[in-house]
């Protein structure tokens, strides 16, 4: 998706730093950054004013895949620590690593952090959600599991 930076001009927009682009509702921006927590690479910034809880942030579809391929994509030495796909059913499992969601990091319920929900609205379809309030220039947090750990806050 295009998205436009915070700049006064097309002409600024050369200036900017961070990848940027519109969300599923017109008037909510975001933006890819490094992280706010040390070590976690990249995260998912909310670029525009502030949004209300409830805020459908993305609307996006993923590659529904069965259990033997996301078992070889989680041992893949590449993504092994990355957690490149969200757990459906027993046997079902979406690929999120095309998706813009995908740079929103981890944060357990219990940090105060999550901000963000993610929706299963169809069969690869998923909604990324604001849980409360987020202001301009905040990163976007969700629980990927109550046991994951990897660069999470906690």
């Amino acid at each position: 998706a295009s998205g436009r930076c915070a700049a006064e001009s097309d002409d600024e927009l050369s200036e900017c730093e961070y990848e940027t682009y519109e969300s599923s509702t017109p008037e909510v921006m975001l933006s890819v950054r490094p992280s706010t927590i040390a070590g976690a690479g990249e995260g998912l910034f909310l670029a525009s004013q502030t949004c209300d809880a409830g805020t459908k942030l993305l609307c996006e579809e993923g590659r529904v895949i069965k259990r033997p391929e996301a078992k070889k994509l989680l041992n893949d030495p590449g993504w092994k620590h990355a957690n490149p796909v969200i757990q459906l059913n027993k046997n079902q499992f979406l690929d999120i690593r095309a998706l813009r969601m995908y740079k929103a990091n981890h944060a357990t319920v219990l940090s105060g952090r999550n901000n963000i929900e993610i929706v299963r609205t169809g069969e690869g379809r998923i909604e990324v959600v604001a849980l409360r309030n987020i202001y301009e220039d905040e990163e976007l947090f969700w629980e990927y599991a109550p046991t994951w750990q990897p660069h999470s806050e906690v």
